[in-house]
């Protein structure tokens, strides 16, 4: 906080009084991150878009990999493309690169370029200055460079692409200036550090102050050089005492003009004295001093994305960097499915509804083919009956857990993750919040009315078959429809990922795993995201608000999940009447037209 006195021993408190009154405290900046895209390379289908994840940091969008489609899904959003400032590519993959140069086009349009203006912007060179900035593995500049060159495509404004080069690597592409696109101001080529990693690629603090973010990068394990990215917000700081910093300039204005060198605008002082890294305490011709705002002791605010990657990262100093993550975003692209929910295959119907049929069947015969090439057998669904006692309890929960280590090695040996490294990376770097995307085509996302990560599982349906940034706005011309035992159950597979990422990140404590066992203290809820959906992160620690709702889910979900696994399907009550919504026969009604327990209320909700 700054200060008029003119010893700097006086207390914060102090330094935060105006008018005899204390500083209020000034709510963080607000963070959200939209998933645009959240289906792996066997997308896209109907219900799931290939990769792209947006975060909005205010009036600065960064947008993480663009897949073929990503302009779409920004123009569905309420996203605002023009202040897109920012791109970030994990890796070189045809499923989270193919959308980058339409997106260019689109937000550079070149609509109203004149040969003159392209001439300009070809005379400049390499003192072009960038309006999007583009990080991304070596061979970015080239893909990029050679998509323009091919296309044709005019841009106004120019673009630059910074190439993260691993030990011994080289760039794809020269930055000289007859190298450059015409719209191409030069990029920066990033080494990594003694540790491996490539730190501070991204630095606004000295621009933007406590509201500049920084970035770094470190390695992960995938089929192609691949990156995760970690962004960091300044440590919060109290606010200037404006009220009465701005008379104390102004009746030093004179005397500040007259100094060497002048300072002929006063309050140019408020932004140097919020400026980061924090300035040196300045005196005024007064004699008063002015001091750098304070610490509020808060953390600030770290958001881990991942690309593609076979759980974590194995760079010891980029996990540390990774530590106490406000929210991970990882991929999970495949989970196995325990019996209780999946019930055989009805539950492979139901992830099977939204696939394009004619090309199932063609890879299916591939898949086959691959199998006896490699002399293995493709490996069958798991059907583990129902759970009459506790020979067959156990028995499914063997079975279950041999599939999940099968599952694991099968997404591993490809480079992607299983919930179990999901949940263990999230425990080993302290993550407050996990969200997961880049799932399977065999994953389609539930059709919820909400974009909020957590909506009740007993809510209705959303009346359009495929995802939308608004749902409510139609509501009037096309409402909600009833929660169907299909929908349900596609709810609810998808919720066994959360829960089992869920198991691991809360610790060995956590007795959750994923199927219907009751928790009795509160557990922190991983979330499986949906295209649109949009994970607000007001704070590193979770909120009073946040906790109360993770608290909500996790009762309703064990209740749910309970219900399905015993009997395949939950009663619910809605305005006094009971409905049985499930795959399985209803059970036989009680007398006085109670519900079989446990019924849930509010599924129009």
């Amino acid at each position: 906080m700054s200060s008029s006195s003119p010893t700097p021993s006086t207390s914060s408190a102090e330094r935060r009084m105006s008018n005899g009154k204390a500083k209020p405290k000034k709510a963080p900046p607000p963070v959200s991150v939209h998933f645009l895209g959240t289906c792996s390379g066997g997308g896209p289908i109907i219900s799931r878009q290939c990769s792209a994840t947006a975060v909005d940091l205010g009036n600065n969008i960064w947008l993480f990999d663009a897949a073929d489609g990503t302009n779409n899904r920004l123009h569905q959003s309420s996203l605002r493309m023009v202040n897109i400032s920012r791109i970030f590519i994990t890796h070189m993959h045809a499923d989270h690169i193919l959308g980058i140069v339409a997106i260019l086009g689109v937000i550079m349009s070149g609509v109203g370029q004149s040969p003159a203006g392209l001439e300009r912007l070809r005379q400049a060179g390499t003192l072009k200055r960038p309006d999007i900035n583009i990080y991304g593995p070596a061979g970015l500049r080239r893909l990029i460079r050679t998509m323009l060159e091919c296309t044709a495509i005019t841009l106004t404004g120019a673009y630059a692409v910074h190439e993260l080069i691993p030990e011994g690597g080289s760039p794809s592409a020269a930055c000289k200036a007859g190298d450059l696109h015409v719209n191409e101001a030069q990029g920066i080529d990033f080494h990594p550090n003694d540790q491996g990693v490539w730190e501070n690629i991204v630095d606004d603090r000295p621009t933007r102050g406590i509201k500049g973010w920084r970035v770094s990068a470190g390695p992960l394990i995938h089929r192609v050089p691949s990156i995760g990215y970690v962004l960091t917000e300044p440590e919060p700081r109290h606010p200037l005492d404006t009220a009465a910093l701005i008379p104390l300039l102004q009746r030093n204005a004179e005397a500040l003009a007259e100094l060497d060198p002048p300072i002929r605008h006063p309050l140019s002082l408020l932004s140097k004295m919020s400026s980061l890294p924090p300035p040196k305490p300045f005196k005024l011709p007064s004699g008063d001093v002015l001091y750098p705002p304070e610490p509020t002791g808060e953390a600030g605010r770290k958001l881990v994305i991942f690309g593609d990657c076979s759980g974590g990262t194995p760079n010891k100093a980029f996990q540390r960097i990774c530590e106490d993550a406000s929210l991970l975003v990882h991929e999970c692209t495949n989970a196995a499915i325990p019996e209780g929910v999946g019930k055989g295959e009805k539950g492979r119907l139901v992830r099977a509804a939204g696939l394009e049929q004619s090309l199932e069947k063609k890879r299916d015969h591939e898949f086959e083919i691959s199998a006896r090439d490699r002399g293995v057998v493709r490996e069958p669904w798991v059907f583990h009956g129902k759970r009459g006692d506790t020979e067959k309890r156990v028995a499914a929960e063997d079975e279950f857990a041999a599939k999940k280590i099968a599952v694991r090695a099968k997404a591993q040996s490809r480079g992607h993750s299983a919930p179990e490294d999901v949940g263990e990376f999230a425990a080993a770097i302290r993550a407050r919040r996990v969200a997961v995307n880049h799932f399977s085509a065999m994953f389609p996302s539930p059709r919820y009315v909400s974009n909020d990560p957590f909506p009740s599982l007993l809510g209705p349906t959303s009346p359009f078959p495929y995802p939308t940034a608004d749902i409510t706005a139609h509501a009037a011309r096309l409402p909600p429809i009833p929660l169907s035992p299909n929908e349900l159950h596609l709810r609810l597979i998808m919720q066994t990922i959360a829960n089992q990422i869920s198991a691991e990140w809360n610790g060995p404590h956590c007795v959750l795993h994923g199927v219907d066992e009751p928790e009795p203290h509160l557990v922190k809820m991983a979330v499986c995201s949906r295209d649109f959906m949009v994970y607000h992160v007001p704070s590193h620690e979770l909120t009073s608000e946040e906790i109360r709702t993770m608290a909500n889910a996790h009762s309703e979900a064990n209740t749910v999940l309970r219900s399905w696994a015993n009997s395949g399907g939950v009663w619910t009550v809605e305005q006094g009447k009971q409905t049985w919504i499930g795959v399985e026969k209803e059970p036989a009604p009680t007398p006085a037209g109670t519900p079989v327990p446990p019924a849930v209320a509010g599924a129009g909700a």
